[in-house]
């Protein structure tokens, strides 16, 4: 069950899926520079560059460290949709 503040992330290369699940927000290197990504963003398309997408599955409690995931990029695309993310990118 998707919780209210999460989003649906897919992450894909031409070889395979890197990611494929609901997270609470994802920071990507945009071309003109980072983007934060959260529940209910505004529809976007954009270039990526080289860097890493850092996603976090779920915002940490008090005194617990967050589930974060770090993805490295060479360049690639993102498409945001009413809580769905995709980006296609070359690793």
């Amino acid at each position: 069950m998707r919780l209210a503040n999460m989003f649906n992330l897919r992450i894909h290369t031409l070889e395979k899926t890197l990611f494929d699940g609901d997270v609470e927000s994802a920071q990507v290197p945009g071309s003109t520079g980072e983007l934060g990504i959260l529940s209910y963003h505004i529809p976007l398309i954009t270039p990526l560059i080289k860097g890493q997408i850092k996603i976090r599955k779920k915002l940490a409690e008090r005194y617990e460290k967050a589930d974060e995931e770090i993805i490295e990029i060479k360049k690639g695309f993102l498409e945001v949709k009413p809580n769905q993310v995709v980006i296609l990118a070359e690793k």
